[in-house]
């Protein structure tokens, strides 16, 4: 794995990191510039069979299986890229679930607003022994930990309302 280049901000150099999976190498690279706004991927990623790959993997080449395979591998970069908080894969995992389950509330909760959604997904994760939902949701959602609290903490008063005493 090459070490990052973590100057984004000058314009002579680009941050490139590497990993190697099932006989492949993936290099992911982002030109120099500009902080992207939000969370971006590579501007370019060179997939390779590795010099020391198994023969197996040498005579198959770059199979679309392996290129599966190697997914997690650049959403692991991507996060690091960004400096997410948590652990790679099991961090992009965890974005991804929530992100799927609130655009899945979103379409089928009519009259179920987005504070809603967001408590429904919160305590999905504190059941499921999540160590800091909230952290999850603010890097998933793009908002500070303060804000998601204030929203959560509406939905939690919409829902006692609601509930028959």
């Amino acid at each position: 794995m090459s070490p990052p280049n973590r100057d984004r901000t000058g314009t002579d150099r680009s941050v490139e990191l590497s990993r190697q999976s099932t006989g492949c190498i993936i290099t992911a690279r982002w030109r120099a510039g500009a902080e992207p706004v939000g969370i971006a991927g590579p501007d370019e990623i060179v997939v390779r069979v590795a010099d020391d790959a198994a023969p197996d993997v040498r005579e198959r080449g770059l199979t679309s299986e392996a290129l599966h395979r190697m997914e997690w591998q650049v959403d692991d970069m991507v996060a690091e890229f960004h400096q997410l908080p948590s652990a790679g894969a099991y961090q992009v995992m965890v974005r991804r679930y929530i992100e799927g389950r609130l655009a899945e509330l979103a379409r089928g909760a009519a009259g179920v607003g987005f504070e809603s959604a967001l408590l429904a997904v919160f305590e999905d994760l504190a059941g499921r022994g999540h160590a800091d939902p909230l952290s999850a949701l603010a890097t998933a959602t793009g908002r500070s930990p303060e804000a998601l609290d204030h929203l959560l903490d509406v939905a939690r008063q919409r829902r006692s309302r609601r509930r028959p005493s």
